[in-house]
């Protein structure tokens, strides 16, 4: 029995985990999905109340010979996740990691890799609709990516549009703007990332430019949606990190779609080279990302190359 189990907290991912190591990570195991040495382990969820949720979701990298979980609990009052590791081949438990830190690293790593693959080269202009807790980290992995000139910032409330302006000039050398309304916000500007609380569509079909990349991060409850699910009509191409997740949880893509996904994408396969988006379409590249064990692996791994370099490099 493996008595020398490591347990990491909050602080010590916060210390140690580097965003732009993540989205590199992520890349990677999305490399190793398309060739079938790294798979998802499905996410289950269940919610009650009005506001609360309970997810579970793991992956099996046979390319770094470990298995990864994380669970985690949404509510009004409060919020936490864990996430455990293990050895592949022979079954060790290896580490247990306070995961709140590691699952929003690990969400913007994803946004990362999927706006460096569908926007548009030379996009520098980003509009953020949304201040939550995890809408600086989504700036921060778009200007990892995409270096940034101009951002702009909409969501409901103007003191905390106001704060998180701030917030965004303190980290990133770009010009920070904030707008009276999401369409004042949007218009124009080639990467828009949504990363809301929003149970109702707030982004109409006819709001984004030409061209435009969406990253659709929020409404990951089935019940919930962000933008009008019409827009999917003339896109480029449509992304998602797992299509299990997305087909059982994004209510955007289920009311579009229906039973025919068939124009529905894995990350992994856009990485791989094997789809790319339809230049002869005029409408953007849509990345809905519902979560997947994968991602979580993926910033795990990064975070074990720091603080246990002696059990990675044995991998």
């Amino acid at each position: 029995m493996n008595t020398d189990i490591r347990f990491y907290r909050e602080a010590d991912v916060f210390a140690k985990l580097s965003l732009e190591t993540v989205i590199e990570e992520v890349e990677f195991a999305l490399r190793r999905e398309h060739e079938g040495t790294a798979t998802n382990i499905p996410k289950t969820m269940t919610t009650w109340g009005e506001r609360s949720s309970a997810h579970a979701l793991g992956a099996l990298d046979l390319g770094e010979s470990l298995v990864a979980f994380k669970t985690w609990v949404n509510t009004p009052r409060g919020a936490a996740a864990v996430a455990t590791v293990f050895d592949a081949e022979d079954g060790r438990l290896h580490a247990v990691v306070q995961a709140g830190i590691l699952g929003a690293v690990r969400t913007a790593a994803i946004v990362g890799v999927a706006t460096r693959r569908l926007a548009a080269s030379g996009a520098d202009e980003l509009a953020i609709i949304g201040s939550g807790r995890q809408s600086l980290s989504q700036v921060l992995a778009v200007h990892a990516v995409r270096p940034l000139r101009r951002i702009c910032v909409w969501s409901p409330r103007p003191s905390s549009r106001d704060a998180f302006a701030e917030q965004i000039r303190a980290h990133v050398p770009a010009s920070v703007v904030v707008a009276d309304t999401l369409r004042d916000a949007v218009r124009g500007v080639g990467i828009v990332t949504l990363v809301t609380r929003a149970t109702e569509p707030i982004l109409a079909a006819d709001d984004l430019a030409a061209g435009a990349h969406l990253n659709a991060v929020g409404a990951i409850l089935p019940s919930n949606a962000e933008f009008d699910p019409r827009l999917l009509g003339s896109a480029k191409l449509t992304v998602v990190d797992n299509l299990e997740n997305a087909r059982r949880s994004s209510r955007e893509l289920r009311e579009f779609f229906g039973d025919d996904w068939s124009r529905v994408h894995r990350l992994a396969d856009v990485v791989a080279g094997t789809v790319a988006p339809d230049d002869t379409a005029s409408g953007p590249t849509v990345f809905k990302p519902l979560g997947m064990g994968l991602s979580d692996s993926a910033a795990l791994t990064a975070f074990l190359r720091v603080v246990e370099p002696g059990l990675m490099e044995a991998r």
